[in-house]
């Protein structure tokens, strides 16, 4: 499977990822920096972490010095960053090699990995006809899920083992139900969000690396609780309370994966350790409107920074240009941003007007504010110790025919955005 086939971790990760350069998982690669560190961990061996000498990738909306992060759109496609972002500074310290950034949706934006490097291909769906570019295999490659789709598309491939996403209504976990991988959302404000670019603030839930940071005010002030192992669980003989939620048993949820949800249900029954509960979260119908608005509205805001001027893509002869500030903007925006990112700044604007304010924004919510008491209720009065959901409804479609219909998988988020609305 892989050319050249050395006894270095970081070398067989970089044949694989040049090898199958068709999935498109990589925005960017720090191939000759990661060997130089492989070779100077091997000298130095500080210390004895699991993750000493590991390979990893990290997402292209995370920081890291001197390296470009792009957010997988033209606007950020020369910019390298100043710093490292607070997650990606820890693992360096524990001993990860970064192997390079991970394709991504431009600005995180989408279900897809789509952005300004062409989309991720799902490598379940590689055959021995596969040609090099994932352009044109669109009829027979499928999508990875996105946003991070990059980052599951190599683990699943076993380039690498750890891959960095991040969760703002569901982008860690969709693409790992996508590429059949293990996706983690921590809870809001577990995690520095110091150095992710951000999109929506009140969201943005980084992956995986827990602690406190002074560089960012949003995390919990409360000392981390690390959660009991599988072998301190079995010592209680207590059986673990999984709530299945009615309301997540929707009409586009095919039924192969309703049979799939039902038959580990039917598994995890027959080992005795479990009981399950039907639960009610009534507020979920209205979860993905008031996540579009509000984060769309966030966005609009987020955004507002790429002008093109203090950092990023900027329309030609700037410092000649006679164009008003608006119009120079306007000109940038359209060369540098993708159709989604434009429509959800729009979007978010619109929101924001004094007339729609109230109806939109504060109407949103108050929703959010009635998903938050949906959990609060299951996890207080229920009982229940944690739920069991689907991620997607269906199986993932070819790139061909995303590209023919975006919104298909839009009703997917209920399963996702509640989680981020409620900051669990």
């Amino acid at each position: 499977m892989l050319s050249n086939k050395t006894s270095s971790a970081v070398r067989s990760a970089i044949n694989a990822l040049q090898h199958y350069k068709v999935l498109n998982t990589l925005t960017n690669d720090c191939f000759e920096k990661a060997l130089e560190t492989e070779q100077q961990l091997s000298i130095e061996k500080k210390n004895n972490s699991a993750l000493y000498g590991r390979p990893i990738l990290i997402k292209d909306n995370y920081c890291l010095r001197d390296t470009l992060t792009t957010c997988a759109s033209k606007m950020l496609a020369n910019f390298r960053a100043p710093y490292t972002s607070t997650i990606v500074q820890r693992l360096i310290d524990h001993g990860c090699i970064i192997l390079g950034k991970t394709n991504m949706d431009e600005f995180s934006m989408g279900v897809a990995s789509w952005g300004a490097f062409g989309p991720v291909a799902n490598p379940w769906s590689l055959t021995k006809t596969t040609t090099t570019n994932a352009e044109n295999n669109k009829t027979t490659l499928h999508i990875a899920g996105g946003s991070s789709g990059g980052s599951a598309a190599a683990v699943a491939a076993n380039f690498v083992s750890i891959a960095l996403g991040s969760d703002t209504g569901g982008s860690i976990r969709n693409p790992a139900a996508r590429c059949g991988c293990y996706g983690f959302k921590p809870s809001y404000g577990l995690l520095s969000r110091f150095g992710m670019v951000a999109l929506v603030n009140s969201f943005d839930s980084p992956d995986a690396v827990a602690g406190p940071d002074d560089e960012d005010a949003t995390l919990l002030s409360k000392p981390f609780e690390y959660f009991p192992t599988s072998k301190e669980l079995s010592k209680d003989k207590k059986k673990i309370v999984i709530g299945l939620p009615d309301d997540y048993d929707i009409r586009s949820l095919s039924s192969e994966y309703r049979s799939c949800w039902e038959d580990l249900v039917h598994q995890l029954t027959g080992t005795g350790e479990f009981a399950f509960k039907r639960v009610q979260l009534p507020y979920t119908p209205y979860s993905n409107a008031a996540y579009t608005i509000l984060s769309s509205c966030e966005i609009a805001s987020n955004m507002a920074r790429y002008d093109g001027i203090k950092y990023g893509h900027h329309t030609k002869n700037i410092d000649e240009n006679k164009d008003t500030y608006d119009d120079i903007l306007k000109k940038t925006r359209d060369e540098s941003l993708g159709e989604r990112v434009r429509g959800r700044i729009l979007a978010g604007n619109y929101y924001l007007l004094e007339e729609n304010y109230d109806k939109y924004f504060v109407q949103s919510q108050r929703v959010r504010r009635g998903v938050m008491n949906d959990y609060k209720k299951v996890f207080e009065e229920d009982k229940v110790d944690c739920l069991l959901a689907p991620v997607v409804s269906n199986d993932p479609i070819t790139l061909a025919e995303y590209e023919q219909a975006e919104d298909i998988f839009s009703e997917d988020d209920i399963f996702t955005v509640g989680a981020n609305l409620a900051g669990i």
